[in-house]
């Protein structure tokens, strides 16, 4: 799973991933881990590297990458959004 910053944000990437042909779903962003953006998007773990990639060249910012077991509502972080600039905020 997957957030964003922004709704434009998390609509753009939804194109970008269908357009490299990953899988994805646009889910309502759970409270337990952001109440900033009110859409993420979930994706198998396997396709963990290709959602990163995509995004990384399409130059799409995300927040937090979360992996989830949806049956106990249970959230582990996995990594935050780095800049590819230092200084940046794209």
């Amino acid at each position: 799973m997957i957030t964003f910053v922004s709704v434009h944000h998390a609509l753009r990437a939804e194109k970008v991933l269908a357009a490299a042909g990953i899988a994805v779903a646009a889910a309502p962003t759970p409270r337990e881990v952001s109440l900033s953006c009110g859409q993420c998007l979930l994706f198998a773990a396997a396709d963990e590297a290709a959602v990163l990639a995509a995004l990384a060249t399409a130059k799409v910012r995300w927040s937090r990458l979360f992996s989830r077991d949806a049956g106990r509502r249970v959230y582990e972080l996995l990594q935050e959004y780095q800049s590819p600039v230092p200084g940046g905020s794209q």
